[in-house]
């Protein structure tokens, strides 16, 4: 009988099983997220990684189908033939919904924007991201999520967002492409439109970094404005454009995100070492309750073939 390893303190082995067992976990009618974190006991942290399974309610395992009922813990053979034991947390969560259908209120980002700046309100009903720099046509272009911009090329991007009055003479940019993610990218239809920084976050695009739990980040949404989270889950799965590698963001019982904040960015709270701007680690999809989801950053640029502003 191989020798068996208790992963709670190691992070590989957790995000190991959290690979492997995704998709079964998924399978689970009950079950509408599956992520990599801490282990919660009485709502609160310990420090114990676990592969996190989010269900819309939890309840007693008595009452829980047999079938239906989540394991405890997930077993695996790693390389060295010992065999990996991690643990499963059940957590009571909102199945995340995309945020792009709600005009703005309450704060001073539906209007009319000139540079446009990361933050504001954009197309139909989102927020737009910020600038970035394409290497595939090597020029600046807009980033913000494809349900918000849109995948069809030529299609144009209005600032504000249609929902907030904006029109034809309002337009910024055309639609250059979509990835295979929740992301897309436009390209201005004048220098003069772009604006290099985020409203209430500072310089930006000019550094990406990797997201980490507990990470303290922020962001600027149309909708909510700058508001503050704390990375809760790495690797999380809903499936959503066919991410399995997702963030999930803790809201600590505030609003972090709501509709209209899609396309946001997700900025590290520590400035940067390099200069006077946040790292952005992430981009903003959707929400549930007070809490966020979105792309890791790094995985849109691969994907798009992005690139940060040059400094």
């Amino acid at each position: 009988m191989p020798d068996s390893h208790d992963g709670a303190d190691d992070l590989p082995a957790v995000r190991g099983a959290k690979e492997r067992f995704a998709e079964q976990l998924l399978a689970n009618p009950d079950v509408n997220g599956v992520g990599v974190g801490h282990r919660r006991r009485s709502g609160e942290k310990v420090e114990e990684y676990a592969v996190v399974v989010h269900v819309t309610r939890k309840r007693p395992l008595d009452e829980v189908d047999p079938d239906r009922r989540v394991p405890g813990t997930l077993r695996y053979a790693a390389p060295d033939g010992r065999e990996v034991v991690v643990r499963v947390d059940v957590q009571e969560r909102d199945k995340p919904t995309v945020e792009d259908d709600r005009p703005a209120v309450g704060v001073d980002l539906g209007g009319r924007c000139r540079p446009v700046l990361g933050g504001v309100s954009v197309s139909s009903s989102g927020t737009f991201g910020g600038w970035v720099w394409d290497t595939v046509t090597n020029q600046v272009v807009a980033l913000s999520n494809r349900h918000v911009f849109g995948s069809v090329a030529g299609t144009p991007v209005i600032q504000p967002a249609g929902e907030d009055g904006g029109g034809p003479a309002d337009r910024i940019a055309s639609v250059l492409r979509a990835g295979s993610l929740d992301a897309a990218i436009a390209v201005p239809i004048d220098p003069s439109v772009v604006g290099t920084s985020i409203a209430g976050g500072g310089p930006a695009v000019f550094e990406i970094a990797d997201a980490v739990l507990d990470m303290p980040v922020h962001k600027t949404g149309r909708r909510t404005g700058l508001t503050h989270g704390v990375v809760d889950l790495i690797d999380y799965d809903s499936d959503h454009h066919g991410s399995h590698t997702d963030l999930w963001i803790d809201g600590g019982g505030d609003d972090f995100s709501d509709g209209g904040d899609s396309g946001a960015l997700y900025l590290e709270a520590r400035a940067s070492d390099r200069g006077d701007w946040h790292r952005v680690v992430g981009l903003h999809w959707g929400g549930a309750g007070n809490d966020g989801v979105g792309h890791h950053i790094r995985a849109v640029f691969e994907d798009l073939g992005l690139d940060t502003l040059p400094p």
